[in-house]
């Protein structure tokens, strides 16, 4: 295990620099469940202790887990409550999405939410377009971000996480931004809602954790073709927050068990 210092406290709408959680591998421990994930991590944010990993370190696309990395830029970016006219959009009806049609006004505020509860693409991208200018000015905001987060294994190449050549994360880096985004009171509130609405639909979370795990409070899922299924996870017991990230599952049930498992084992330890 490798402790570290907790990461400072941040304001509600803005992220600021912070002491991240230390990068490193974590001793074998007992005990540890047997799961499907090509790659994981167990941290407690409490602590700042890294309990448990597997190839933590292995460059991989994670899906929309990269969407952590856009909302840090977007909340580093500030004043949620600016009103944001949705462009034109390119969005794959097979992909997430809320259905935001050109020329809408809403709030960045409320396309974050859509973003982080529904995965939504489109939000994602208008996100993207209005902090960034464009979509590529917006990655290489993310860029910059995560070189200076220290995400050495993350490189982003769309606001969206769909598979791209050279694109990757890790699950060390993914629960590193994690850690730094719950402490930001409107993150911290968007992840753990069950559901989002918007034009007179209302869409359920994508994170099944929420309803099946005890303490379940975030995070974040993903899935394409080339990542897999994948999430990146929180729970509070007691006052003890953990965070896990499960890369590169088979199946949305088998991201949702190991995960529950992991985090499970992570709050038997001392």
């Amino acid at each position: 295990m490798r402790a570290t210092t907790s990461p400072a406290a941040i304001s509600a709408t803005t992220i600021a620099a912070t002491t991240l959680p230390a990068g490193g591998t974590a001793p074998p421990a007992g005990g540890l469940p047997s799961v499907t994930a090509a790659a994981y991590a167990v941290y407690d944010a409490s602590t700042g202790t890294w309990l448990a990993q597997s190839q933590a370190d292995q460059q991989r696309p994670v899906g929309s887990v990269m969407k952590l990395l856009t909302s840090y830029v977007i909340l580093q970016a500030g004043d949620l409550t600016k009103e944001v006219t949705v462009p034109q959009l390119r969005v794959d009806l097979s992909e997430s999405a809320i259905g935001l049609y050109e020329g809408e006004q809403l709030p960045r505020d409320v396309l974050l939410r859509a973003m982080l509860i529904v995965s939504a693409n489109d939000a994602a991208q208008t996100l993207a377009i209005d902090v960034g200018g464009s979509t590529e000015g917006f990655v290489t905001m993310m860029n910059v971000a995560a070189a200076e987060l220290g995400l050495t294994n993350t490189v982003a190449a769309n606001p969206i996480g769909l598979d791209a050549d050279g694109a990757h994360s890790s699950a060390r880096d993914m629960i590193t931004v994690a850690s730094v985004l719950i402490q930001n009171e409107t993150f911290r509130a968007a992840v753990a809602k069950m559901t989002a609405s918007l034009h007179g639909q209302t869409f359920a979370n994508t994170n099944k954790l929420l309803t099946t795990y005890p303490g379940a409070d975030g995070i974040k899922t993903g899935h394409t073709t080339g990542a897999g299924y994948c999430v990146v996870g929180s729970a509070t017991r007691d006052g003890r927050t953990l965070i896990v990230a499960v890369l590169g599952e088979p199946s949305d049930n088998a991201r949702v068990a190991d995960a529950s498992a992991l985090l499970d084992w992570g709050f038997a330890q001392p």
